[in-house]
């Protein structure tokens, strides 16, 4: 399985600084990091072998994506490469929940749940905190974390009183630096290390499953999968309209795939998978 890291913290914390350091690194890891912009991220042109437009390969191995109209159409994608990465890196937005971008990592079996990383910034996080227009946005970036950066030490008035506030938000390992600069190890393995100390939330993701004995309408399959908060879906349906061939049905975000095959067998069952947002899955399933 490949891990599956998310890199979190509010704007001007320092996360951009902390994967240009991850990418220039010669760890012998091929990392695939997933970024929102690649202007923001000052990679060595002495590096790039190859820039493909949403991709830019690095000589060292590793590769940077940008993340398209959805990250898990972009991070399925990756997945489907035939060069495998030993492992893949998030950069969530400023005002994200990284907790819920690792969640992601339910989408696929070859993901696995490696961490989040949430980069702090000494000099202004109590003060961001106390706005009641992003404070809630700065503490539950601070909850999901399996390991804290503080970041630009230089900028905090009062190491020990910042260490200690940080401890009524989080029980997770605090690691300090200037510039991002951290020994990258400690940044990953974590949850299989057991150096995960964050509170553990509830996944806001679900799967369920469905069957129908007998023929089913299309409109009644394809409602359900146009139904907002769909991430992924995979079946194989006996249609009404087609009841003689085997429809096999592929969705990743809203990119919806549906090809019509084989002839049906009597002893199959029509079946279908959706993984999406607990909210939308709970009202299908009382429908």
């Amino acid at each position: 399985m490949t891990p599956f890291t998310v890199i979190g913290g509010f704007l001007g914390a320092g996360k951009t600084t902390l994967l240009n350091r991850l990418l220039r690194a010669g760890t012998g890891r091929r990392f695939a990091v997933l970024v929102n912009d690649f202007g923001a991220l000052d990679i060595d042109s002495r590096l790039v072998v190859e820039h493909g437009g949403d991709t830019v390969a690095l000589a060292n191995g590793c590769l940077c994506c940008t993340i398209g109209d959805s990250l898990v159409t972009t991070l399925l994608a990756l997945l489907e490469k035939p060069d495998r990465f030993d492992h893949i890196v998030v950069e969530a937005s400023g005002v994200a929940d990284p907790g819920r971008i690792a969640d992601l990592a339910v989408l696929d079996p070859r993901l696995v749940r490696d961490g989040v990383i949430v980069v702090v910034d000494a000099g202004s996080v109590r003060e961001r905190a106390s706005d009641r227009r992003v404070g809630d946005t700065i503490t539950r970036q601070l909850a999901a974390a399996d390991l804290l950066v503080l970041n630009k030490l230089d900028l905090a008035p009062d190491i020990a009183a910042l260490r200690a506030w940080l401890t009524t938000h989080s029980s997770s390992p605090v690691v300090e630096a200037r510039h991002a600069d951290v020994p990258l190890d400690l940044l990953f393995g974590l949850d299989r290390h057991g150096a995960a100390g964050g509170p553990q939330t509830e996944s806001a993701f679900a799967s369920w499953s469905y069957e129908w004995p007998t023929p089913v309408e299309r409109d009644l399959v394809l409602g359900m999968l146009r139904a907002a908060g769909v991430l992924r879906a995979k079946g194989i349906v006996r249609f009404a309209d087609a009841p003689a061939r085997r429809s096999v049905i592929h969705q990743v975000g809203s990119r919806l795939d549906i090809a019509d095959g084989e002839p049906w067998r009597e002893s199959e069952t029509s079946r279908i998978v959706l993984l999406g947002l607990k909210p939308m899955l709970g009202s299908l399933q009382k429908e």
